[in-house]
């Protein structure tokens, strides 16, 4: 071993303790956040948690890691990444978020680290030599708990939204509309592939049984994992409309979804839906499936583009249920 490597050795050690120890604090620092946020009245879905700690907490990591080395431009590019991945995991094995509320996460956390990693890369490439003390990395970690308290002042604007799907059966109207009133027993091969309920899990339906008839009957939807909620009917049009309020007696569907994103909550709010039977010629009809929902965090734009994807890939599997089993009938006779 020669001289510089013995030098050189204990600085390496000092270094890499001197990283392994930001990380530490970065993830504490990340949990203060997240529990702060998640007990204020804006809740987690606001700029502290969704902007500002992934930029400070992949600037903050890049300046420790960085220190005493020679980062490639590679290095620093994975930090979000590597960052946003680790963050995921932890929230998933540990905090319990749900996986559709991880996904709609990643890219704000991704971008947003690379936003913030850039002045600090640029930084490490206009200096040949790398001195700790120019900047005190660890006011980076005070700005999330600023923009905490920035969060809590805001209040986020409120939207209301409706996605509707349709489809076209080569029934009429007299023959849709019994099937769209009981959906008894529905097959596992029922249906249609869909990202939201095949790729992020979110649960099927498995039945729904109509109790009473016109305004004021309630229709008991089951879906998978033992999910139960009501839908009871506001409008009744024989043969051309349903309309219904959505009703969540019980906690089945807060137990099994994202509290961040359940039906009835601080962020959303899925409020109404309903069927139209529009006749078409040659004895056809379109089936028009809505629903309605209100939104309120400072990413409405974003959170409607998820909705717009997730409800209308429910709503075009409840269809293809329908239009299966009106076409079926037919076929039968």
């Amino acid at each position: 071993m020669t001289t510089v490597d013995r030098e050189t050795r204990p600085t390496r050690h000092r270094d890499n303790w001197r990283f392994v120890a930001a990380i530490l604090v970065a993830l504490a620092s990340a949990l203060a956040v997240y529990i702060l946020a998640e007990a204020g009245a804006g809740g987690a879905i606001g700029y502290a948690l969704m902007v500002v700690l992934p930029a400070t907490l992949s600037a903050f990591i890049a300046w420790a890691g960085s220190i005493g080395r020679d980062w490639s431009r590679g290095t620093f590019l994975a930090v979000p990444l590597w960052l946003a991945f680790a963050a995921a995991a932890i929230g998933a094995v540990f905090l319990r978020e749900g996986i559709v509320c991880l996904v709609m996460v990643l890219p704000f956390w991704i971008g947003f680290g690379y936003l913030g990693i850039w002045p600090v890369y640029l930084y490490r490439r206009s200096r040949s030599r790398v001195d700790p003390a120019t900047f005190r990395a660890h006011a980076l970690l005070l700005l999330p708990f600023v923009a905490l308290l920035i969060d809590h002042q805001l209040v986020p604007p409120r939207e209301t939204r409706t996605v509707t799907r349709e489809t076209i059966v080569d029934a009429p109207p007299a023959a849709v509309w019994p099937r769209l009133l009981d959906i008894p027993a529905i097959e596992p091969d029922e249906g249609r592939w869909n990202m939201s309920q095949d790729l992020l899990r979110l649960p099927r339906p498995v039945a729904a049984r109509l109790i009473g008839e016109g305004p004021g009957a309630v229709r008991e939807a089951l879906w998978q994992d033992d999910i139960r909620f009501q839908e009871v009917m506001t409008g009744w049009q024989q043969g051309e409309a349903l309309q219904w309020r959505f009703a969540f007696p019980d906690p089945s569907i807060h137990r099994r979804t994202d509290r961040h994103i359940e039906p009835h909550g601080r962020h959303l709010w899925i409020d109404s839906g309903g069927y139209r039977l529009i006749p078409l010629a040659h004895g056809r009809t379109k089936i028009q499936l809505w629903t309605r929902y209100r939104i309120a965090t400072p990413f409405n734009g974003y959170a409607g583009w998820w909705g717009e994807r997730i409800l209308g890939d429910i709503q075009n599997n409840v269809l293809a249920i329908v239009a299966g089993r009106v076409e079926n009938a037919r076929s039968k006779r």
